[in-house]
Parts: C-alpha cells; structure tokens; sequence
C-alpha cells in the first residue's frame, strides 16, 4: 500500500517552526539573552578595554548566527507552506514512492 501526502500534516510541521515553544521563539529567546550580555566599553576599567571588544566580537559573531537560523528556519516555514499549496494543487497522485 503506497504513502499518501498528508497536506495538513506538512502545514502543522510550518506553523509549529514559529509556534510559541517552536525553534524559532527559542532562537529569539536566545537571541534577546546574547543582547544582553554585551558590555559596555568601560565595564573593565581601562585596561580591560580589549577584552570587552573581543568580548563584544564574540556575541555580535553568535547573534549573526543566531539571526541566520531565524530566517532559515522563516524560509523553511515559507517553503513547508508552499510544499502543501502545491500538493493541494496537484493532479497527480498523491503518493509518496
């Protein structure tokens, strides 16, 4: 017996990217708690300035990253929503070999 599509299962797997306990709010979550982790330029004294600008490197490096995985996951959410309008569309068989 073949595999049908599940039109309905691939549009929950796209709501449940940016659910309120989905990977999205958890990556902006995250997001929120790296923002406040950077320092202020004088938080070392003087001669810690340095250290906070690397420091500061560091989490703007994880923060990049961090907005990546938001809008990749954003795009797969987009793409998931598609992927089930165009199955809905299709006139072919909706089977999966």
């Amino acid at each position: 017996m073949a595999n049908k599509v599940d039109v309905d299962a691939i549009r929950k797997a796209s709501k449940l990217l940016d659910a309120p306990d989905g990977p999205i709010q958890y990556l902006r979550n995250v997001q929120a708690l790296l923002e406040e982790v950077k320092l202020p330029g004088g938080a070392l004294s003087l001669f810690g300035h340095g250290t906070v600008a690397q420091h500061n490197a560091s989490v703007d490096g994880h923060l990049d990253n961090v907005k990546t995985g938001i809008d990749h996951l954003h795009k797969a959410a987009e793409q998931l929503e598609q992927s089930a309008k165009n199955w809905e569309k299709s006139d072919q068989p909706w089977v999966v070999k």
